[in-house]
């Protein structure tokens, strides 16, 4: 499938994602101030994967910082169902990643709430996973201390991440990088675009909670929900530090575009025997069984 042929949509009318742009003095507010926030949704098979969890934590995201939203809640469901209606009559042997994106909404090139909402852009790509190999040998993470600002909030600021892919991630050889609070360097926050899950020496699987640090991500709240009926396993949402990952014998990252992979070395501790362990297999399992029945 050629790139032009995919539709996407900007402000008021849709576009080939390959002349999707962010008008520039019509936006000052998101294009200097850069208030811009978004929510970053997939397809399975066509359906909107966890929409309603998406829309919760954009309008959250937009409510948090005083962004007045583009559209009304039912208004850009409809929308973004449409545009990937759109898109399938196109080809629907693929499947899509989904950028919803409000940009800015102040008053010209001031600070202030210009109360006329903000800008509305759908950019819509074909998914791309990571490599067979990740999966099958798992990745590895490089730590940098680094908190986003507005943890709980999905904002279009990566620096941290740009920062750490330029410095720690090639130092370590590393796939990605693992946040840990620049206050104490050593408690575990989130990915740059993941979640973290450890499973310790008795069994327990341990992720760092939502404390306002981290984002509430939507995979991350599939899994509890999946492993929840599961009474063999306790899940806790607490605090993990490095100093604790070498007696891990698994961990594993979750996200849109990844689903459950697994981390078999973070910076230079390799976890357990440094290959995907049982239990992470399992929870692959059980995620992909979970999307196969979306």
């Amino acid at each position: 499938m050629e790139e032009s042929t995919i539709i996407s949509y900007q402000r008021d009318r849709f576009v080939d994602t390959d002349e999707l742009t962010f008008l520039f003095l019509d936006d000052v507010s998101g294009t200097i101030r850069g208030y811009r926030i978004f929510t970053a949704c997939r397809t399975v098979r066509g359906k909107i994967f966890r929409l309603e969890d998406h829309l919760d934590r954009l309008y959250y995201s937009a409510s948090s910082l005083y962004m007045v939203p583009p559209l009304q809640r039912d208004q850009l469901r409809d929308l973004i169902n449409d545009i990937v209606e759109r898109n399938l009559k196109i080809d629907n042997s693929i499947d899509f990643v989904i950028d919803v994106i409000f940009s800015g909404g102040l008053s010209g090139s001031t600070m202030k709430q210009s109360a006329a909402g903000a800008h509305l852009y759908v950019a819509v790509q074909q998914l791309e996973p990571p490599p067979a190999e990740l999966y099958a040998n798992g990745a590895a993470l490089a730590t940098f201390p680094h908190q986003r600002l507005c943890p709980d909030v999905k904002l279009m600021n990566y620096i941290g991440a740009i920062l750490a892919h330029q410095t720690v991630v090639p130092m370590h050889n590393a796939y990605e990088v693992l946040f840990v609070c620049p206050s104490d360097q050593r408690t575990i926050l989130e990915g740059s675009t993941f979640t973290i899950f450890f499973i310790d020496s008795d069994g327990n699987l341990l992720t760092p909670p939502l404390d306002g640090k981290i984002l509430d991500s939507v995979t991350r709240r599939v899994i509890l929900e999946i492993l929840a009926p599961r009474k063999e396993l306790r899940v806790l949402e607490t605090p993990v530090t490095l100093d604790m990952i070498s007696s891990f014998p698994e961990a594993f990252l979750v996200s849109t575009t990844r689903n459950v992979l697994p981390v078999t070395r973070i910076d230079d501790k390799v976890i357990g025997n440094g290959k995907p362990g049982p239990f992470t297999r399992t929870v692959m399992n059980l995620f992909e069984d979970y999307l196969r029945s979306y």
